[in-house]
């Protein structure tokens, strides 16, 4: 569970190529963990939504439609809670997916625990 303590790493860093069209990776932990550090390291805005099934890809929010999914703003960093642990099995697997409302950018995705 999360702490108030600074950020952890428990497991491998995750690139994440963005695109206007969803990209879904697994996230695994060394152990198990809850929290995900996620960093929008382009100058665009991405959309990102955290998931417990491969399938459960973002989508950009339209007016009057909304979406499941949190926009990182260009260059942010946030520390989120998932809804389930990650850790290094199949079955504890959790999902980030990202997309671009328009070009391309790179999210980076670290398992851990902290502030």
């Amino acid at each position: 569970m999360a702490n108030n303590i600074a950020f952890q790493v428990q497991g491998k860093t995750t690139r994440i190529n963005v695109t206007t069209t969803a990209n879904t990776v697994s996230i695994l932990a060394d152990s198990p963990c809850n929290q995900l550090r996620i960093h929008n390291g382009t100058a665009a805005e991405v959309f990102i939504r955290v998931g417990t099934a491969s399938t459960d890809d973002v989508v950009i929010p339209v007016a009057g439609t909304p979406a499941y999914g949190v926009v990182l703003h260009n260059n942010q960093t946030i520390v989120i809670t998932a809804q389930k642990q990650s850790a290094n099995t199949a079955a504890s697997s959790l999902y980030v997916s990202a997309i671009a409302a328009t070009g391309t950018g790179i999210v980076y995705v670290t398992p851990g625990e902290g502030l």
